[in-house]
Formats: C-alpha cells, structure tokens, sequence
C-alpha cells in the first residue's frame, strides 16, 4: 500500500472518530444540560428506599363515646438479613435474647421445648389431649419422625443454620428458639423479623449505642395498641398480634405485610375492617451530599375508622368487678358446703328493647396488653380465663328454663294461668318418682299452687306436670322462638357457641335414646339443654318485652378519623315475634316479680327501691357443687335492661342474683348513693 492510500485511510478514519466524538458530545448536552433535571428525578427515585409509615388503628368507644382502646407510640426492634454470614446472625440474636432477658422484656420463642438442658418437650395446653394434638401437628408441620427427641430438633436447627459449639447447650437452645420463629415468619432480606414491640427506650438507647452487638438490628417508632381499663372488656375487646403465615396467605392480597398486625380476637378481629388504616410511604434518598438524605417523596397514612360499641364502660366495670367479687364471696362463706368451688363465671347485661349489649363480663380474665406476654401461662391456667365464658361457655339453666315451659304450657292451653294443682314433693309418672327440690331437702310440699307461685317457689313437681302435658316438641319450639340454642346474631360470630335445645333428634343425633320421662327433666332445664349466657339473656329479654326477639349486637357505629362523618350504624333488628296472650305473660312475668319479692330471689332484692323480675336456677355438674343462674330484668312494669348470671359452682341462682342488684343499681342510679338511699325508703318506682 502506497502513502497516499494510507493517507486517505486514516483521513476517513479520523473523520469518523471526529464523527462520533461529536454526536457523543451532543448527547451528553441533551442529557446532562437540556434534560439533566428529568433524569435527575428519575434517578433520585431509583436510589429511593421506600420506608412504610403505620397507620393507627382506630379507636374502640364506648356508646358515650368514651375510649376503651386507644393508641401511642411505642418502639419496635427488628433483625434485618443484610448478608448471608449464619454465624454472625446467630451471635446477634443472642446478644438481644440475653438483653431482653436481663431486662424482663418478652420476645416469641413458640419452640416446644424445655429452655434448660436435659431438653424435652413442652407442648402447650391445659388437658392431655391438648398437648397431644400439639405435638401430632408439630410432627407433621415439621416433617419428623414420630419418634424423634427434643434433642433431634434442636440439632437439626444447629446444622441447618451453622450454630457454632462455642456456645453453652442453654445458649443453643436461645438461638434456636428464634431461628424457629424466624423460619415460621419467612425471615429473608426483603422481610426483616420483628423481635420485640412496645420496647423501653433504656433498651432502645442501648441498642443504639452498641452498634457493633447489634448491627443488624432496627428500632423504629409505630402505633401500639393501649386498652385503658386494664383488664376491662378483655374477652370482649379481644387483642391485636402480628400476622401468622396462614393469615398472610390469605390476606397478602389486601395489602397486608409480613409485619403488620391485625385483630386476632373479639371486636378488634369482629371489626378489622374498619379499625385498620392505610400505611403510609416515606421514600428517602439514600445518599446525598457526604451521606445526607432527602425526602423524595411522602404519602401519610390514613388512620382506622372509630369503631362505637353499645357497651357502657361504667355497667361494665361493675359487672366485672362484681362478678369476681361475688364469687370469691360465694367461696369463701361456703367453705366446704355448696358454693365452696366457686371459682368461675358471667354475666350479661342487654337492652332488651334493642338488642345491645350493655355489659358482658367472663372471669377470671386476662390483660390484652400482655396476651402475646403470658400466653403460655394463660393457655396452661386450668381455669381457662382465655375463654369467653359469655358466648363460648355452654351450661344447663336449670330452673330459669321453667319460665318457656311455663309459657309453652299457657299458649298451648295445656294450663290455665288462675289453674292450681296440689304438688305433694314427689312426682309420679310411668313408675318413676321424679322428687321436688322442697322434698328432697325436708320432705315437704309446695301445697296447691298455680303457675305464678310455682315460678315463684320454683316447683319441681308443678313443672314435672307441665311437661308431661305439653310435650317435647311444643317446648323445644318456643325455646327456638325465643333465641335459645340458636345463635344470637353478636358480631362475635367466629367465637360463639350454639348450644342446644333438648329433644329427640338430638338424642337420637348423638347417639342416645329419648325415653318419655326425659321431657320431665328438660321441662326443668336439665337433660340435654345447653345455653351460652348471651343466649340466656336474650331469652329473658324476649320474654320481658313480650315476646319480641332482637338480634344481638355489639355495633353502635363507626366513625371516620378523616372526616368525622358515620359510615355506618346499626338499628334495632327483631328477629323473631312471639303472639303471646297479655293474661298468659303477666302470668309469667308475676312470678318472675314474686320471685324477687318473696321468693328464691327475695334476699338479694329484700331493699331494693323498685320491683323487678327475675328466676333463679341451679344445675348440677359432674363433680363439685351446682351451678348458680339468675336471669332478671328492671324495672318490672317498665323494662328496660335484661340480665343473665352464671357462676359456674356457685351453689345456688340465689348467690348469682346479687350480682345482678349490681348491675341493675349502677344501671339506674350509677354512683349517685344518695339518690340510692333516698329512692330505697321513700319512693318506690312503678
């Protein structure tokens, strides 16, 4: 090749680089000058990290509008995976199990086993049959062998996450405790693992300071949830916690996180939808000038709605406080005769022109604030105070049943309501003897009597009668009718028991034989009669407003926080109507009244300022002293509130019934003594 072709070759060739420098150039102004600030914005968003701000959840009202669950702010500790270092993790995962535990601070460790050396297992539950159920879903969940040890498990988490033997067998154990946790809540690097909320801010501080212990730990502020009563509506009111795998699978689609929580229990689970807010978005920059960040882009959390429960904070703190105080009473006085194991029960109050429920009260209790805390203890606590005796708890009702037999007996014309029969104590019917309670204790009789007095000396032998004329089927109707074995309508519906009515397709359903003589006993409210305690009350609340049956609810309204206006309320809903002659209910109901006056009831009411109604009832049980009921209402030519009591041992309805005096004082005069008093001997209400 001459000169002059090379010449030409390398004038081409720099022409070309010429070529491309300048429109590399133009395209470096275009972007860097003409749209430098668009794409400025843009990139400032790729090197955003998006922080979620929690939004409150909305408050709990009373139906005056007072608070029962609120918020604050509170600190949370999480452990985020920033590498794939196992052995570092698991050292920093004992650093904050060692502070929580020098400190007193709880933190979950579900893991069923013993936390000291030799390990065994220690599955959760009150009875045997519990802790075996654990154990077979442990096994299966975990994919073991049916004969594997404690001591397998554990070795298992120590291989699989690089547990070094450095560590004492004690230790281990820590690690492994929240390796389980972990695992269950599919801790990864997009999912950090909330250790601990609620945190005092001397272990935040400590935290803080210690980086290098810590430095995959992050502390961040939200809302906590804080019951103001305590133990106030516990049962009721429910509790929050952190959402489980099986939860999220099922709500990840309506934007729930790993990390959020939501109702687990009773109306904060009832009403989640409302009490729950919109989180917010804070996206930071993450680094700018020398490690300064700025704020690219911010959306506020919007706040739950307030949800306004018919309960009345007041009625219900007394019935609580009664409840626990009459039935340590009741034990305490009986010692070793009927009522010496009273230990246990509720109490429901309603609006029985409505269906609200005023009061609703289960003890023993528990504290919410401390549910996830002291749930092993409360789960093992043979007691049961984790159950909501008012809707969970089923029990006989005894002589309150005597009431729908005695109205069944008067609309079907079986009795007249003037009628009287002469009860001798002992009731004979297909060579059976079925004994009055008056006979059984001192061999007497009620002598003749109609039905108003029978429900006011709760005669056995008067209602044996009764049952034999009306029939199973006519009686088992109008306890349908009037709410009993049937559910209530409550909002609470995930955790309310049906119970049952007695008769022979349920016999039959379970197995057994209906003989004859088993209408006596149900017209009684033994055999298989079952009722919750809201039921119960229902039942007296429809047979006290004449026959009209409301839908039980816990809903008064809920309220926006954004604006203030009232997405929803809740109106009285009847549910049934029961035709009842006006001569057959004051038959009834002036039982009920003579009952409180001069009868099983009278010693509770001796001085009470104006007339009620109510029926007392016993029920015996496989071991120990009866069963103590009482349902009532006030006043009685006006009523308004209807109760129900169950005090499980508690001997007698007789005992139960102070605690309804209780309710019915603070309901009508609240703390007002003097107006009390002075209505207790000088006036007496219609």
């Amino acid at each position: 090749m001459d000169n002059g072709q090379l010449k030409k070759r390398c004038t081409a060739l720099y022409a070309l680089v010429c070529f491309l420098a300048v429109i590399a150039v133009g395209r470096l102004f275009y972007l860097q000058i003409m749209k430098g600030e668009n794409y400025r914005t843009i990139s400032d968003s790729r090197l955003a990290r998006n922080i979620p701000v929690k939004a409150p959840r909305g408050e709990i009202l009373d139906r005056y509008g007072r608070a029962l669950v609120t918020n604050r702010e509170g600190y949370t500790v999480a452990i985020a995976k920033i590498n794939d270092d196992k052995q570092a993790l698991n050292q920093v995962i004992l650093n904050m199990v060692n502070l929580f535990w020098e400190r007193g601070l709880s933190y979950s460790d579900s893991l069923p086993i013993s936390k000291e050396a030799p390990f065994t297992f220690a599955f959760a539950g009150k009875d045997e049959e519990t802790q075996q159920k654990a154990a077979q879903k442990f096994i299966v969940d975990g994919h073991y062998s049916t004969d594997v040890t404690a001591d397998d498990v554990i070795e298992k988490y120590v291989k699989k996450y690089e547990i070094g033997d450095n560590y004492t067998p004690e230790e281990i154990r820590r690690i492994v405790g929240v390796r389980y946790e972990m695992e269950k809540r599919n801790f990864s690097s997009n999912n950090a693992y909330v250790f601990g909320t609620d945190i005092d801010i001397e272990t935040i501080t400590t935290i803080k300071e210690q980086r290098e212990r810590f430095f995959c730990v992050t502390v961040y502020s939200e809302p906590i949830r804080q019951y103001t009563g305590g133990t106030l509506a516990a049962h009721l009111l429910g509790y929050v916690g952190i959402i489980n795998a099986e939860e999220y699978a099922e709500l990840s689609k309506d934007n729930y996180g790993m990390n959020d929580f939501l109702g687990k229990q009773g109306v904060e689970k009832a009403f989640e939808q409302y009490l729950r807010g919109t989180d917010g978005t804070n996206s930071i920059e993450r680094k700018i000038k020398e490690g300064e960040t700025e704020l690219v882009y911010s959306r506020d959390p919007v706040p739950g709605s307030s949800v306004i429960l018919t309960l009345d904070m007041d009625l219900q703190r007394v019935a609580e406080e009664s409840l626990e105080r009459n039935i340590q009473k009741i034990a305490s006085t009986a010692r070793y005769g009927s009522g010496h194991d009273a230990f246990a029960g509720a109490a429901v109050a309603l609006d029985l022109n409505s269906g609200d429920v005023l009061a609703m009260a289960s003890y023993p209790t528990y504290n919410p604030e401390r549910f996830n805390a002291d749930y092993n203890q409360l789960s093992a606590d043979t007691t049961n105070p984790l159950l909501n005796r008012a809707i969970n708890g089923i029990y006989e009702p005894g002589s309150t049943f005597k009431l729908c037999t005695a109205l069944a007996a008067l609309e079907s014309d079986k009795v007249g309501s003037q009628e009287t029969i002469a009860t001798t104590g002992v009731y004979n019917y297909l060579n059976h003897n079925f004994m009055c309670n008056i006979y059984r204790t001192s061999g007497g009789n009620h002598g003749v009597i109609n039905i108003s007095q029978a429900i006011q000396h709760s005669c056995n032998y008067f209602f044996y009668e009764m049952g034999r004329r009306t029939g199973i089927e006519t009686i088992e109707d109008y306890a349908r009718r009037m709410g009993l074995g049937e559910y209530t309508g409550i909002e609470l519906s995930e955790e309310e028991a049906k119970g049952q009515v007695a008769g022979p397709v349920l016999r039959e359903k379970n197995g057994g034989i209906w003989y004859p003589g088993d209408v006596l006993q149900a017209a009684i409210g033994q055999s298989d009669n079952l009722f919750t305690p809201l039921q119960i009350a229902n039942y007296m609340a429809t047979l006290a407003n004449g026959g009209t049956n409301y839908e039980v609810h816990l809903l008064k309204a809920v309220k926006s926080n954004v604006d203030d206006t009232i997405i929803t309320e809740t109106a009285p809903k009847i549910r049934n109507k029961i035709e009842i002659s006006e001569e057959n209910l004051q038959a009834v109901l002036n039982g009920m009244q003579l009952a409180t006056s001069e009868g099983t009831a009278s010693a509770a009411f001796a001085d009470f300022p104006f007339k009620t109604g109510g029926k007392t009832g016993s029920a015996q049980v496989s071991r120990g002293s009866s069963n103590g009921i009482y349902i009532g209402y006030a006043p009685y030519d006006n009523p308004q509130i209807a109760v129900a009591i169950v005090v499980e041992h508690g001997g007698s309805g007789g005992n139960a019934a102070y605690i309804a005096r209780d309710i019915f004082q603070q309901y009508f005069f609240g703390n007002n003594e003097t107006e009390y008093k002075q209505l207790a001997t000088n006036v007496l209400l219609p």
